[in-house]
């Protein structure tokens, strides 16, 4: 029996399920009973965990009450208990698993795993058995049970170990942390799973010492780990670095590695270690540094804009506050004439100034948009030549603008925007150009199957170095602090030149040298109309018609706008009703003896502002007769434009008003043969 039962246990063949069976049988027939059973016990409940049974009722997971089953006698003596025939036995024949079951004979051990109950190894059989059980039988099945406690121990030892391996892989997967080590005594080098994946190494690649140095990749990371390894070896010194490594398959990683060392006898036997992809996180994290030199870039450069708009604001305010400053008391009428001059120059510069800013925060927030309307690319030309030749001649520098452009040539597009970049270069090039000479060449040309404008301006001023060239596209550099200084000017005018020519589609080029001057090439798609385009263009009235028969309401809040825009409409001779608030102008439309032909509204006003009182007009007084209505607005973003279109405006004048502009409202206005659609564009 011991010999049968060494035979069985030692097999390493065998599972412990099938060894299990394999007990019951062995205790089947030297017990010489029917059905044997390995149960495990809960609280009062008896589960059947393994059975060898004719019975085909008796099967694993079936449950009784344990105080149904004649193990309850095996728990309560705590020992191994065996009886041959139940019914001669009062205290059995009495149990409740005799009345139900009918068991005759049992024998019946506790099975102890780690040193708690688990449960009972029991054999029973509806006959009386024979003989009775001896002293050996309760041996063996308390050698059985012993047996099986310990199986049952590793078992589970076994699978918490399995657990345990399984859930440190799961967490060396999500941390994609791996291990290894070297065994320098044997010469092997080991990798965890984990670590073979960071590698990105196949199935069958082993790793040694001889190579697993070249996965770091050449340079300063091949030199740190080396020397960390080195180090380790001499001293025991562990080691924590950031390494880049190439994998198997050739991508680039970031892994974190940590070593330590192990020692025999004063040498170094055994190095072992961690390796983390931290890919990743050091992406991140250098993008957040990234992010982080950027924003004090942007801050730097927000604190360089500031004072350097401060600077330019002041001077033009300052020409324009001291010249109106000396012509209190003034009578001299050439000198109030030219100190006007100045002023006027000044506000000129300070519009220019603003607009600069304002166009740049506009391109560089996405909300530029490029107009579609019908315009002359030759009356662009004439008009910066007679714009800036006279500017030219005062600098004592001769000027030629020469548009080789055929007469007649209409195109579509947004001449406001073109003039723009045009007026930006040719500005700069009277300002840095003290003697000598600025042109201004342009012509059509072909490109690509498509009509190009090409435009070239060139000066004979201070030039540019490479360096200079390039601080061009950034936004308020101007050089060396000696240019701005001397010149002035907010460094944003090319800035938005190449800003435009990319919305446009277009290129721009520069060339300069230092003290020979600069040349700047730019090509623009140019769209020509056709005859059934031109043909439908619309009328525009002469540039000195009377506006008698206006009837004009201002609506501005600001007591110096509506004394500017009374002494604006006095030189065209047109006088105009003034209301201080959209409320205000209800009640002058109400009042009205006749309709108002034209509403100049301020968007900003209090009580009642120029969007909902444009609303109410346009809802309540056009009913039988055009009443006309142009935004007069400080605010020209895409966002006030299109609220000022929802509300029902027709056009737009930005303040500073301008004369010419004000004149062409008041034309349009005056002649029948301009349409509603005259009024789309921004002024």
């Amino acid at each position: 029996m011991l010999k049968e039962l060494h035979e069985l246990t030692s097999d390493e063949t065998l599972s412990f399920e099938q060894k299990t069976r394999a007990i019951l049988k062995l205790g089947l027939e030297e017990f010489q009973q029917d059905h044997g059973i390995v149960s495990f016990i809960s609280d009062d409940t008896y589960t059947i965990k393994y059975v060898v049974s004719d019975d085909p009722g008796l099967k694993p997971d079936l449950t009784f009450a344990v105080g149904e089953t004649y193990c309850w006698h095996t728990l309560q003596a705590d020992n191994a208990i065996a009886f041959s025939h139940a019914g001669t036995i009062d205290s059995v024949a009495t149990h409740p698993c005799y009345k139900n079951l009918g068991l005759e004979s049992y024998i019946g051990a506790r099975i102890t795993v780690m040193g708690e109950l688990y449960g009972t190894l029991n054999f029973s059989s509806a006959s009386p058995r024979p003989e009775p059980f001896t002293s050996e039988h309760i041996d063996f099945i308390n050698l059985f049970a012993q047996w099986i406690g310990v199986e049952l121990s590793r078992v589970i030892e076994q699978q918490k170990l399995k657990q345990r391996i399984e859930l440190q892989q799961q967490m060396e997967e999500m941390a994609l942390i791996g291990g290894w080590e070297v065994d320098l005594e044997n010469n092997h080098i080991f990798w965890t799973e984990q670590t073979r994946r960071i590698h990105e190494v196949p199935d069958d690649y082993e790793p040694d010492l001889a190579t697993a140095i070249e996965f770091y990749v050449e340079g300063e990371s091949r030199d740190a780990i080396s020397d960390a390894l080195a180090e380790a070896m001499a001293t025991g010194t562990p080691w924590s670095l950031e390494v880049l490594i190439r994998t198997y398959t050739g991508n680039l990683k970031w892994v974190a590695t940590q070593g330590r060392t192990e020692f025999k006898d004063g040498q170094c036997v055994r190095i072992l270690g961690a390796f983390q992809d931290i890919d990743a996180q050091v992406s991140l994290r250098n993008e957040l540094i990234e992010k982080r030199n950027e924003a004090e870039r942007l801050l730097k450069a927000r604190s360089a804009m500031i004072g350097k708009i401060s600077h330019e604001l002041r001077t033009p305010i300052n020409g324009i506050a001291g010249m109106l400053q000396t012509l209190v008391g003034e009578s001299n009428q050439d000198i109030i004439e030219s100190r006007v001059a100045i002023a006027m120059r000044s506000a000129d510069l300070l519009v220019r100034l603003v607009n600069d800013v304002l166009d740049y925060s506009k391109v560089e927030s996405g909300q530029l948009e490029l107009e579609d309307v019908a315009y002359s690319p030759k009356n662009i030309f004439d008009d910066l030549y007679y714009l800036y030749e006279p500017l030219a001649r005062k600098k004592g520098i001769e000027m030629t603008v020469e548009a080789k452009i055929p007469d007649g040539l209409r195109a579509l597009g947004d001449p406001g925007r073109m003039t723009q970049i045009y007026s930006n270069l040719i500005n700069n090039a009277v300002k840095f150009t003290d003697k000598g000479k600025v042109s201004l060449t342009a012509r059509v040309k072909e490109k690509d199957d498509q009509n190009m404008l090409s435009v070239t301006v060139t000066d004979t001023g201070i030039g540019m170095s490479e360096q200079a060239i390039e601080s061009l596209y950034q936004p308020f550099k101007q050089g060396n602090a000696g240019i701005s200084s001397k010149y002035g000017g907010s460094g944003l005018g090319f800035a938005i030149v190449k800003e435009l020519c990319d919305a446009f589609g277009g290129t721009q080029k520069v060339s300069s040298r230092e003290g020979v001057g600069t040349r700047i090439v730019i090509e623009l798609p140019l769209k020509p109309l056709n005859q059934e385009e031109m043909a439908q263009e619309d009328y525009i009235g002469p540039e000195n018609s009377s506006f008698e028969h206006i009837k004009l309401l201002v609506v501005d809040d600001n007591e110096i706008n509506r004394l500017v825009m009374e002494s604006l409409l006095s030189q065209l001779q047109i006088s105009a009703d003034y209301a201080v608030n959209g409320l205000e102008a209800l009640n002058c439309i109400e009042r009205a003896s006749e309709p108002y032909t034209l509403v100049l509204m301020d968007c900003e006003m209090p009580v009642m502002d120029g969007i909902e009182a444009t609303q109410v007009i346009k809802d309540t007084y056009t009913n039988n007769s055009k009443m006309f209505i142009v935004a007069m607005t400080a605010d020209t973003s895409d966002l006030n434009r299109q609220a000022c279109l929802k509300a029902g405006m027709d056009a737009f004048l930005s303040k500073p008003i301008k004369l010419d502009a004000l004149r062409s409202v008041l034309n349009e206005v005056a002649f029948p043969q301009i349409t509603a659609a005259s009024f789309t564009g921004q002024r």
